[in-house]
């Protein structure tokens, strides 16, 4: 998860030390921490902070400061996904991409004028080359941080439990997608890539049976 920090660039750039901790400057949306106006906005990784925001924190070590060294200012990114189910023979089955060398799950960012629901379901037609794909329901969103050349994004999406009854996949190359595979839920949650996802599949199991 990450939070967000308003700063000064100066005061931020060795950590926030407990002199100068002000609870009232960190925030859960980058929304709201940009119109905080009394600095620039520091994205925070919060597992590198020593404490939750219903904790008490003392401090904000550099480290948990993601776009420091030089200051990349924040951008918000929506993207849309969808987690693919059918049933095994041992049990509930996820559908996953292998993409640029990891195992991931479809997904892809928002078009302007478009709903997210539209853009999850576009986004795993398209990276799967599938025609037809079934929304079920909402389940959670996952919200991670990556350099984006002179930005840092801070990339929120928004997962949706689909289904499809086609069976012949074309990923897509465009996208570095080179194979499409069936795994049962617990080797889907080995064979992922990424920890976000990981822990998004634990979070979400029961909502998938």
């Amino acid at each position: 998860m990450l939070y967000f920090y308003v700063e000064s660039p100066k005061n931020a750039k060795a950590g926030i030390l407990p002199s100068e901790y002000d609870e009232s400057r960190l925030y859960r949306s980058l929304k709201q921490a940009k119109a905080d106006g009394r600095g620039k906005v520091f994205v925070l990784d919060a597992r590198k902070i020593p404490a939750t925001l219903s904790g008490d924190v003392q401090k904000i070590p550099k480290k948990a400061l993601l776009n420091v060294g030089p200051y990349l200012k924040p951008k918000e990114i929506r993207a849309g996904g969808g987690i693919l189910t059918r049933k095994g023979n041992s049990g509930i089955e996820i559908l996953l991409i292998y993409r640029r060398g990891l195992w991931d799950i479809p997904k892809g960012k928002q078009d302007p004028g478009e709903s997210i629901k539209k853009c999850a379901k576009r986004e795993v037609k398209e990276e799967l080359g599938l025609s037809s794909v079934k929304v079920l329901d909402f389940l959670d969103t996952t919200t991670h941080g990556y350099r984006d050349g002179d930005f840092f994004a801070v990339k929120t999406t928004h997962w949706y439990h689909m289904k499809t009854d086609e069976t012949r996949f074309v990923p897509q190359r465009e996208e570095k997608i080179t194979q499409v595979r069936w795994f049962p839920l617990s080797q889907a949650k080995r064979r992922l890539g990424h920890k976000t996802l990981i822990r998004l599949l634990g979070r979400v199991e029961h909502k998938l049976q």
